[in-house]
């Protein structure tokens, strides 16, 4: 019988011994990527502070050309130099190497329920969403839908010197209702694209903090 509870007794501290060292290592795998999540969050950051510039500054371009279509006076070197921005286009990108690695060590590695919740949800839905919105949903295309409507539009009033726009005379007339509603649908569409933005920013600083929680 003492034969039998040793052996048993010995298969136990074994199944545990292994137990624990499977598990120190889950908390090893998951610290490292945590701060691989961390570093790649922040580039994350980076790029979307730029787009978010970006549309900031086509916004305040419509404006100036509100202003130069109604009569205004404005300056005809900020024309010239900002004339591309009513129709630039940004891309979204987003470092997932971190990511991936922590969908093929399972996501259940990450022991903070609402820690892996939110990495879940930024990851498969908030980026995602962007990369779509502003990438490949039609009406925030902005250089496909009005590149070419804005240079006809303006053909009589620019010219190219030196390789660049440079706008040379008063726009002349009264600004029509296609040019004023093209203006409002790129304000708008901007205007958009900047709440889906700065929500992520919220989401990554949200998960930026709770993984030094975790990692500190």
């Amino acid at each position: 019988m003492l034969e039998i509870f040793s052996v048993f007794l010995g298969v136990t501290i074994a199944f545990l011994a292994n137990h624990l060292n499977e598990v120190r290592k889950d908390n090893i795998a998951e610290q490292k990527i945590l701060a691989e999540l961390k570093v790649e969050l922040a580039l994350d950051l980076l790029d979307i502070e730029g787009n978010i510039g970006g549309h900031k500054l086509g916004i305040e371009v419509v404006d100036l050309f509100r202003r130069y279509c109604n009569g205004k006076e404005v300056d005809y070197d900020s024309l010239g130099m900002f004339y591309e921005h009513l129709y630039k286009d940004y891309l979204s990108i987003s470092n997932t190497t971190a990511y991936e690695t922590l969908k093929a060590k399972g996501i259940g590695i990450v022991t903070n329920e609402e820690l892996r919740n939110n990495i879940v949800r930024l990851y498969d839905f908030e980026y995602e969403v962007l990369e779509k919105v502003e990438e490949q949903y039609q009406p925030a295309q902005f250089h496909q839908n009005y590149f070419n409507i804005l240079t006809r539009h303006f053909k009589n009033h620019m010219e190219f010197k030196n390789g660049r726009v440079v706008f040379v005379k008063p726009y002349g007339k009264k600004p029509d209702t296609e040019i004023m509603m093209i203006f409002k649908e790129i304000s708008y569409w901007r205007n958009l694209l900047l709440i889906s933005y700065e929500q992520t920013v919220k989401s990554i600083d949200k998960v930026s903090i709770q993984i030094d929680e975790e990692i500190n």
